[in-house]
Order: C-alpha cells, then sequence, then structure tokens
C-alpha cells in the first residue's frame, strides 16, 4: 500500500511541476494545439457557440466570472427536456459527450486535478478558472449547460446557462 501511496503522490508531483507543454501519462498534453477560452456567470456561456475540430486536442479555458457556482455539462440536446435537477443529472450522466473520448483532463494553472475517460461536468467556483483539455472523437452539435438548480425549482440553464459545442 505504501509504494502504491508514493507512486500516486509522485505522479500527481511531476504532473503539477511539469508545465505548461507536459504530457500525461497516456500523452494527452497540458497545452493542446488548440484553445478556446469561455466565461461562465449568471447566466451566460461566452461565447454561447464553440467549435472544435474532431481528431485535434483542445484546452476549454472555464473562468467562472460569476459569484455562485457553476458547471460546464455537454450532451446531446434531448427531444423532451427531462423534469427537475435529478432528471437532468441522469440524463447527462447517460449520455455525456465526455464518454468514449480517451483521456480527458481537468486541471488548473501548475496544478493538475482529474484525468479520467468518462465526466459528467466540470465545476469552476467563482473567480476560478478551470482547463478542460481533450480530443473531440464524435461530430456533431451537442448542447451545453449548467444544470445546477437555482433554488426556486428552475436550473442555471432554464435561466439562459446553455449553448452548443460543434464538432467538425
Amino acid at each position: 500500500m505504501r509504494p502504491l501511496l508514493m507512486s500516486a503522490l509522485l505522479g500527481m508531483l511531476a504532473a503539477v511541476c511539469a508545465g505548461p507543454a507536459a504530457a500525461s501519462h497516456t500523452g494527452l498534453l497540458f497545452g493542446a494545439p488548440a484553445r478556446v477560452n469561455v466565461e461562465m456567470g449568471e447566466w451566460f456561456f461566452k461565447p454561447a457557440k464553440i467549435t472544435v475540430k474532431a481528431g485535434v486536442a483542445v484546452d476549454i479555458v472555464l473562468e467562472n466570472k460569476g459569484s455562485i457556482s457553476h458547471t460546464f455539462m455537454v450532451y446531446p440536446k434531448p427531444p423532451t427536456p427531462p423534469k427537475g435537477a435529478p432528471h437532468w443529472y441522469e440524463y447527462v450522466l447517460r449520455t455525456t459527450y465526455f464518454q468514449d473520448t480517451g483521456e480527458i483532463l481537468v486541471h488548473r494553472r501548475g496544478e493538475f486535478v482529474v484525468s479520467a475517460t468518462r465526466i459528467a461536468e466540470v465545476a469552476v467556483e467563482p473567480g476560478k478558472k478551470v482547463t478542460l483539455t481533450f480530443t473531440p472523437t464524435r461530430k456533431g452539435t451537442f448542447e451545453i449547460g449548467c444544470q445546477l438548480s437555482t433554488g426556486g425549482g428552475g436550473s442555471h440553464t432554464q435561466a439562459g446557462m446553455v449553448g452548443t459545442l460543434i464538432v467538425k
């Protein structure tokens, strides 16, 4: 157990210290060839339309300019929107764009956060920046949303925090 823990800690340290052009354990770069900056806030994504190229690694830099937490989710637009936050989360978990795309990195400047092969959302706290790095594989048009509850029975998406990801 101790050697495994030490190995994990050394791996995390290497990822943090490696710098902006370093590769992760599978080769996906911190500092991809394509970059899109996205501002988030009450109740918007700016730009609301993101276009990326399939097969080209991309950094989507999410900056929360708002005063509350927001999430970045990408999924096929449902024919009929699910009713209520729990049903939205079930839908996004099942259909998230970020599945079967290979490695996905979520990181902050100088700080490695997570590496996975499937995620449903990226949370960004107020005043923070988080970078999502991945290689788009599925072409098409997908919805971007923040499905957090507004507290009054609605969601951030229903309040206007919605956009589009186009993968060409």
